[in-house]
């Protein structure tokens, strides 16, 4: 193998996804980098390039089409979308409606097989079950979902898995722990599992419509020491409340970090944002 090239069939973002895992092995449990913050809106509008200079994170769904045929985008859309974003644009594959079912079918088949192409074309490091509430906690549903995990590629591209419904934090975080997968969470609702990877909804309900610096503040400190932090911020003002959340976390980093961006982790609860800090 020639020297400084990658191996053959390894992309340079799983190479960078495998250096950042050994980095934080090396540390060991008493040190961890400043979290690296990937953030991104709802929803993709207009061109994809333009997009990625206002975030640098994209939920993808990979869903079947009007026709039941093929699924959508198309592979050939999700490759121009790959080279038109730079190297550290991250992408998040979601299971469509079918597959989310967590139902074994010819269509779920069929989103499975477009997802995991989707995230070889994408290069995506997540990807994203959110299952309905009709997926409830029972031996049954935890065996199915287990084997969607078991057919989902993660040595690098993170399962995330993120339920809906009567599932307790406490139960659906030990399942997670259980599946080797990220529990995603709404920071401002749920408390925030530990992990090296979290994944987070910033989530528009009720009389939410946007989130203020004292709220943003607290979820920062609530995620804590991670090595990466994929958020997705579904309110209206995203591209600035986006901003804001990335200074806050600079700052946090820079006032609790040693030389070398390292800080010690220490022991603490997990924190939940109060409705009142909300707006």
């Amino acid at each position: 193998m020639a020297q400084g090239r990658p191996a053959a069939g390894i992309s340079l973002s799983n190479l960078k996804a495998l250096a950042h895992s050994l980095l934080a092995c090396n540390m060991g449990p008493a040190l961890a980098m400043t979290p690296r913050w990937h953030i991104g809106a709802k929803e993709l509008r207009g061109a994809v390039s333009a997009y990625a200079k206002r975030f640098d994170l994209l939920e993808v769904r990979i869903a079947l089409g009007e026709t039941r045929e093929r699924t959508e985008p198309s592979l050939a859309t999700l490759r121009r979308w790959r080279k038109a974003v730079p190297p550290h644009f991250d992408f998040a594959v979601v299971a469509g409606t079918h597959l989310s079912s967590a139902k074994a079918s010819d269509l779920a088949k069929l989103e499975l097989d477009a997802a995991r192409a989707a995230i070889d074309a994408l290069q995506a490091r997540c990807f994203v079950l959110r299952t309905p509430p009709e997926v409830t906690p029972t031996a049954l549903w935890r065996g199915r979902i287990a084997k969607i995990v078991e057919s989902v590629p993660h040595d690098v591209t993170h399962f995330v898995w993120e339920p809906s419904g009567v599932w307790e934090l406490e139960d659906a975080a030990a399942q997670a722990r259980a599946y080797d997968a990220v529990l995603a969470v709404d920071p401002a609702q749920e408390a925030v599992p530990r992990g090296p990877i979290a994944y987070l909804r910033l989530r528009a309900l009720g009389a939410t419509r946007s989130f203020g610096s004292a709220a943003l503040e607290r979820i920062v400190q609530a995620v804590g020491a991670r090595r990466d932090v994929f958020t997705i911020i579904e309110t209206d003002g995203a591209l600035q409340e986006g901003k804001r959340l990335r200074a806050i976390a600079r700052e946090s980093g820079a006032s609790s970090s040693g030389p070398g961006g390292l800080h010690r982790v220490r022991p603490r609860s997990d924190i939940v944002v109060r409705d009142d800090e909300q707006e």
